[in-house]
């Protein structure tokens, strides 16, 4: 059934021309029905990428580790990537990289301060110091 709708969320999509925001937790949706994705960390954007751009080289740690816990392609019956920790408490936002904590690459300098949303191409954001 969930297929199903993206399809005919598809199909408007290009009889209309429509724009749609579709808003999920689902990564795997998101790059069937979606031109670009925006990923969110603790309210705030940490990537903007058209969908190849996004699936064949997430530049932000949080993107690269939705898309490691997906089921893709051949991979059924393999164990997921697993994104260690937990999410912060929004009741104290972070004064600096809200991911860090949960981060395997992070430096002293994502806990310094907020990372800016840089552009690394002219389509493709990303909010972390370390992404080039």
């Amino acid at each position: 059934m969930q297929i199903q709708v993206l399809l005919l969320i598809r199909e408007l999509q290009r009889e209309l021309d429509l724009g749609v925001i579709f808003v999920t937790h689902d990564i795997g949706v998101a790059v069937e029905v979606s031109d670009r994705i925006g990923v969110m960390y603790a309210g705030k954007l940490v990537e903007l990428a058209d969908v190849e751009q996004m699936v064949a080289a997430p530049k932000h740690p949080y993107s690269r580790g939705l898309l490691a816990s997906t089921v893709q392609g051949g991979m059924r019956g393999q164990r997921l990537e697993a994104i260690p920790g937990a999410p912060p408490d929004l009741a104290e936002v972070p004064t600096a990289c809200s991911f860090a904590p949960r981060c395997k690459f992070a430096e002293p300098r994502c806990l310094a301060a907020p990372p800016p949303l840089n552009a690394v191409t002219e389509h493709h954001l990303v909010r972390c110091v370390l992404a080039a």
